[in-house]
């Protein structure tokens, strides 16, 4: 401590000195380091001061009492070992699976049997075209028998099936002839399968025409006739195999062949119809073989002339008027199917009873009333 205390008050003495001579700042320079080099000798633990100017001289301070040893802190005391862990037991081995037995082999099937080729079809024979209808234009009515030829001649063919609906007006059905518009002019106009409506034309009779002379008549499939007409004459129809239906609202006698051998005639309407003319030893009925007639109106019939449904397989019913009709022969109905015979209710009695000739029982047999 003393020595200490020496230098100290030694080095403040020096730089004194120094400061005070003009050329003791280098000598000063020495000095400071010569003690500083002794102070680090002497005092290894003490920071090395840097140089400051010169201070007054500063009382001794007391010595820094020196810090007794920081006690040693106790071990760490030393962690007991983890005491070792049971070995985990084995896991028993997976049972091997038994292998499945072979399945037995599943038998052939047999072969599906070859088809023997289909002979080859012979080729079919071209068709003919199907006439492609065209939209009829728009006429109100044809006039004459001349118009009704040149309007047909531009339609295409067709069937009995299909026939063209034309009402004609401006013919004398009466007239018989080749020149004007008659009733043979107008079958000659025919060159398709046509539904006529005559009913704007005009005559009071239909003439007799036969097949032979008029054979476009096979084109007609319906008529209708006007109210003026009220006779059709001998074989006016006959010959019409295309014809179905006839509508002729004020006829009132029929002579015999009028509509014979028409195989096609199914229904005949004939409101005022009063007689079914058969001349002596005529064969020829008015109905004379038409085969597909069914039934018949006849509620204003006063005369059935003889042969007149001669031939008729396929009629099933007439149908007659309040009084029992004249029969003017036993053959009315030959060779044909007997049909029944309808009549009003309060008529039945007197057809039961009545004694005209040719009425025979067999015939009264079939009367039945209306229903």
């Amino acid at each position: 401590m003393f020595k200490i205390g020496r230098v100290q008050r030694y080095r403040r003495y020096r730089i004194g000195a120094v400061a005070l001579n003009s050329g003791g700042f280098l000598r000063l320079l020495m000095v400071c380091t010569g003690i500083l080099f002794c102070a680090g000798c002497s005092q290894p633990n003490e920071p090395i001061a840097t140089d400051t100017p010169a201070q007054t001289d500063t009382p001794d301070q007391p010595d820094t009492p020196v810090q007794p040893d920081t006690p040693d802190q106790p071990d760490t005391p030393v962690q007991p070992d983890t005491p070792d862990q049971p070995d985990t037991p084995d896991q028993p081995d997976t049972p091997v699976q038994p292998d499945t037995p072979d399945q037995p082999d599943t038998p052939d099937q047999p072969d599906t049997p070859v088809q023997p080729d289909t002979p080859n079809q012979p080729d079919s024979p071209d068709k003919p075209d199907t006439p492609v209808q065209p939209q009829e234009p728009a006429l109100a009515e044809l006039t004459g028998a001349a118009a009704l030829a040149g309007y047909l001649a531009l339609l295409p063919e067709n069937t009995e099936d299909t026939p063209y609906r034309i009402t004609v007006k401006g013919i004398d059905l009466k007239k018989i002839g080749t020149s004007g518009d008659t009733l043979r002019t107008l079958y000659d106009a025919l060159s398709r399968y046509v539904a006529l409506d005559l009913s704007g034309c005009t005559g009071v009779s239909l003439p007799n025409i036969r097949t032979e002379t008029a054979p476009n008549k096979a084109y007609l499939v319906s008529v209708t006739l006007p109210d003026t007409l009220i006779t059709i004459e001998v074989n006016a129809f006959s010959g019409c195999t295309a014809l179905t239906s006839v509508h002729m609202p004020q006829v009132t006698r029929i002579n015999h062949g009028a509509f014979s051998n028409l195989p096609k005639l199914t229904s005949v309407d004939m409101p005022a119809v009063e007689v079914l003319e058969t001349t002596k030893n005529a064969s020829n009925g008015v109905f004379y073989k038409c085969t597909a007639l069914s039934s018949v109106s006849l509620p204003a019939l006063t005369s059935l002339g003889d042969y007149a449904f001669y031939g008729c397989t396929e009629l099933s019913s007439i149908t007659l008027g309040p009084t029992p009709p004249v029969l003017e022969g036993t053959n009315t109905f030959k060779n044909a199917k007997l049909p029944a015979l309808y009549v009003p209710a309060a008529a039945l009695t007197g057809y039961k009873t009545t004694d005209r000739a040719n009425w025979t029982s067999t015939l009264k047999e079939q009367v039945q009333a209306l229903p």
